[in-house]
C-alpha cells in the first residue's frame, strides 16, 4: 500500500496547510524582486510537498501514471516546463531577466497544487481522513464567506493593502483575493463539492454542515458580482437539476427553508446580494430585449467588460505569428502582450500552443468520464462542474496559475480528488 510507505505526519500537516492556503490568500511575506512580490501559505507547505515527492520520485511517478486524471495533467506539466525555455529566451533577449524567475515561480504554484491534489488522493487510503480534511474545508469556506458578507455590511473593514484597494476598487474579498473571480469561482466549486456530498447517501457527512455550505455559497457567489461565475454557477445548477432532479427538488425545498431563516432575521444580506446582481448585470445591460431575444454577442459585449477588445487582439497576434500556433511561445510568456486574454482557450495557444492546449483541455475533460457507478449523485456533481469549467473558461483563465488567481487552480483539484474519492478506495481495494 502507498500510503503506508509514505505516511508521515509532515506531509498531512502540508496537505492541511495547502487546504487552509485556498481559502487565506493573504501575504505572508513580502518581499521585491519584479515589483511587490509576496510569498503566501501555498508558497511554505508546497516546499513540503516538492520534498516528498522528490524522496519518493519513482514510486510516485508510478503512482500518477496509474491514475489517468493525474497521469493527463502530468503530461501537460513536463510540456509547460519544456516551454519554459522558450520562455527564458524571450527573457534574456527582452533583457527581463527576472521575468524567468516569476515564470518559474508560476510554474512551481501549478506543481505544488498538482501534488496536493496527487497526495490527498493517497492519504485517503488513512481511515477517517477523507472525513476531516473534507469537514476542514467546509468550516474554513463558511468562516471566510462571512467574512466577507459582513464586510458588504461594514462591520469588518478591507484587509488588503491600498494599492490592492486602488487596483480592485476596494472590492470586498475577505481573505480570497481582491479578483472577483477568486470568490465567484470559490463559491461555484464548493458550491458543487457540497452537493454531491448532500445527496449521497452513501457519505456520512453532517447535512445541515453542507446545507448552510451551499447557502453561504449562494449568498456570497452573488453579492461576488463576478459574472463568469454566475455563469459557471448556473451551468452546475441547471446540469444537476436535470440529471438528478429528485435529488435537485430535495435539496432545494431544504435551501429554501434555510434561506427564509435567514430572510426573516437577517434580510438584509439577501437584499445586498440582489443589489450587486443588479449592479453587474441588469445595469449593464444596454437593451433588455437582447435576453429575450439571446443576442449572445451583444451581451456579451455588455457584460464582458472589455473581454471583446483583448479576444479581438489576441486573435489578431495569433493570426500575425502562426508559425508559434502549434507550440506556443513559452509557459507564460506574456512580455509582449502584457495581459493574458481572459480565454484559456487563446491563452494557452498563445503561451503552450495548440499541443498544450489539448493536453490541459484532455486532463479536463477525463473527470467527464470519471466512473462511480455507487455514487452517481457525487459524479454528476463531478460533471457539472466540468462542464461549467468548459464553458467559462471561454471568459477567463480561473483555472491556471496567474497571479490575481491565488489558489483557485489548487482548490480546483482539491475538490475534484475529493469527489472522486471513492476510485481511489476502490482501486485499492481491488
Amino acid at each position: 500500500m502507498i500510503y503506508e510507505k509514505l505516511k508521515s505526519k509532515y506531509l498531512e500537516w502540508s496537505v492541511y496547510g495547502m487546504v487552509l492556503s485556498y481559502f487565506y490568500n493573504m501575504s505572508v511575506i513580502t518581499y521585491s524582486a519584479t515589483g511587490n512580490n509576496e510569498l503566501r501559505l501555498y508558497d511554505f507547505a508546497g516546499f513540503l510537498l516538492v520534498f516528498h515527492y522528490f524522496r519518493n520520485f519513482a514510486l510516485i511517478n508510478t503512482y500518477i501514471r496509474s491514475v489517468k486524471v493525474f497521469s493527463a495533467l502530468y503530461d501537460f506539466l513536463v510540456y509547460a516546463l519544456l516551454t519554459l525555455f522558450f520562455t527564458a529566451i524571450s527573457s534574456i533577449t527582452s533583457n527581463k531577466l527576472l521575468y524567468i524567475i516569476q515564470s518559474f515561480l508560476y510554474y512551481y504554484h501549478f506543481f505544488i497544487f498538482f501534488l496536493n491534489g496527487v497526495f490527498i488522493s493517497i492519504l485517503i487510503l488513512k481511515p477517517g481522513f477523507i472525513e476531516k480534511i473534507t469537514k476542514f474545508s467546509l468550516y474554513l469556506c463558511c468562516a471566510a464567506l462571512l467574512v466577507v458578507i459582513l464586510q458588504n455590511f461594514g462591520v469588518i473593514p478591507f484587509l488588503w493593502n491600498e494599492e490592492y484597494r486602488r487596483s480592485y476598487l476596494g472590492f470586498m474579498s475577505g481573505t480570497f483575493g481582491p479578483n472577483k473571480i477568486v470568490v465567484g469561482m470559490t463559491c461555484v466549486l464548493i458550491l458543487g463539492m457540497s452537493m454531491g456530498l448532500v445527496n449521497e447517501k452513501r457519505i456520512k457527512l453532517n447535512k445541515i454542515l453542507l446545507l448552510i455550505t451551499i447557502v453561504l455559497c449562494l449568498i456570497t457567489l452573488v453579492m461576488s458580482g463576478s459574472r463568469t461565475s454566475y455563469v459557471a454557477g448556473a451551468i452546475l445548477l441547471g446540469y444537476f437539476s436535470l440529471r438528478e432532479p429528485l435529488s435537485f427538488v430535495y435539496s432545494s425545498i431544504a435551501i429554501f427553508f434555510i434561506s427564509i431563516g435567514l430572510a426573516t432575521f437577517q434580510p438584509q444580506v439577501i437584499e445586498k446580494a440582489f443589489e450587486v446582481y443588479q449592479g453587474r448585470v441588469e445595469k449593464k445591460i444596454n437593451n433588455p430585449d437582447d435576453i429575450q431575444e439571446a443576442k449572445v454577442g451583444d451581451l456579451y459585449e455588455d457584460l464582458g467588460a472589455g473581454r471583446k477588445e483583448i479576444f479581438v487582439k489576441y486573435i489578431g497576434l495569433i493570426a500575425e505569428e502562426f508559425y508559434y500556433i502549434p507550440f506556443g511561445r513559452g509557459f507564460n510568456n506574456r512580455l509582449e502582450t502584457r495581459s493574458s486574454a481572459h480565454n484559456m482557450y487563446l491563452s494557452l495557444i498563445y503561451e503552450v500552443g495548440l499541443l498544450g492546449m489539448v493536453f490541459y483541455f484532455r486532463w479536463l475533460c477525463m473527470y467527464l468520464f470519471v466512473k462511480m457507478p455507487h455514487f452517481r449523485k457525487l459524479r454528476v456533481a463531478m460533471q457539472g462542474l466540468t462542464i461549467s469549467a468548459l464553458v467559462s473558461l471561454f471568459f477567463g483563465e480561473h483555472f491556471y496559475v496567474y497571479r490575481a488567481l491565488f489558489g483557485l487552480l489548487g482548490l480546483f483539484l482539491f475538490v475534484m480528488t475529493v469527489m472522486s474519492s471513492p476510485i481511489f478506495l476502490i482501486d485499492e481495494e481491488e
